[in-house]
């Protein structure tokens, strides 16, 4: 696809990174299979796909499209609900 990345950051469990997920659905689709999960754009929006899967230490992430207004989102609210994030290219 286009850029992994490792999102790394303290969670008390999966059940909590799930539901983090989830709320962003106002921006954009999410779908889940196990412990993965796909974010798409909203129809109208410019086309990106975000897709992840939930670690023991965070979220491991590909993302391909027109991703930018989405990411920016994603980290604002990812740092609000879990704090410190560490970001690293994989």
């Amino acid at each position: 696809m286009g850029l992994r990345q490792e999102f790394s950051f303290k969670y008390d469990s999966s059940t909590e990174v799930y539901g983090f997920l989830q709320s962003l659905s106002y921006a954009a689709n999410v779908n889940f299979n196990s412990n993965f999960f796909i974010f798409s754009n909203l129809a109208g929006e410019p086309e990106f796909t975000f897709d992840g899967e939930v670690t023991s230490s965070g979220l491991t992430t590909d993302r391909a499209g027109n991703y930018f207004p989405f990411l920016g989102l994603f980290i604002e609210a990812i740092t609000g609900q879990f704090g410190k994030v560490e970001i690293q290219d994989i």
